[in-house]
């Protein structure tokens, strides 16, 4: 396979996402919530936009960009970043299927709202944010960019701070049942527990 061909196939990842979260407006909008932080939700969009608009500046203005490796390496680090993609990808799609009803874009808990800990959410209590991560630096890996792969990395600290609000709400909301999961599921990264 071309090193081309392995880096659009690695790109090709964001379509099934894209798709996935197509229907993000109608679990969103016009529900009933118990509990909604909408401020703090625009405020993480709005880092998340500036980010993806600095990429973009640097990336297509600037033009200033570096290797991750030497060229040699390039075609294992298009498989790499390959299959770091695409696992990143079926993780935020499996993730976003298992809660169903109950997924939203914006920090809530919708009435009737359950608790989901099963499927992604049995490995990680994030698994959304967990496989957009993957998905980013996959790319960067793939397309042999370290531009790219920072920016995807970057990613981390909007999704480590929607992770808070989201806890904070989960907490009071579930309460025992929440501090039970929270003790037995890290919260992005499988297997690491802070503290330890």
């Amino acid at each position: 396979m071309s090193l081309t061909t392995l880096r659009l196939a690695a790109a090709a990842a964001i379509v099934p996402t894209l798709l996935a979260y197509v229907d993000t407006p109608w679990r969103t909008f016009g529900q009933r919530w118990v509990a909604h932080r909408w401020a703090e939700r625009m405020v993480l969009l709005s880092i998340e936009l500036n980010l993806l608009l600095l990429w973009l500046v640097a990336k297509l203005l600037v033009n200033r960009d570096a290797g991750l490796a030497p060229e040699s390496w390039s075609g294992g680090l298009a498989w790499a970043g390959l299959v770091l993609a695409w696992s990143g990808a079926c993780l935020a799609i499996w993730a976003k299927l298992t809660l169903g009803r109950w997924f939203s874009a914006s920090f809530a808990v919708k009435q009737g709202h359950e608790l989901v800990t099963h499927g992604p959410y049995a490995i990680v209590r994030h698994p959304i944010y967990a496989g957009l991560l993957l998905l980013g630096v996959g790319l960067g890996v793939a397309w042999d960019t370290a531009l790219t792969t920072a920016f995807a990395a970057l990613y981390a600290v909007p999704f480590w701070l929607h992770t808070v609000f989201e806890e904070q709400m989960l907490a009071e909301h579930f309460g025992d049942a929440w501090s039970s999961y929270k003790r037995r599921v890290p919260r992005i990264v499988p297997g690491w527990r802070a503290g330890r």
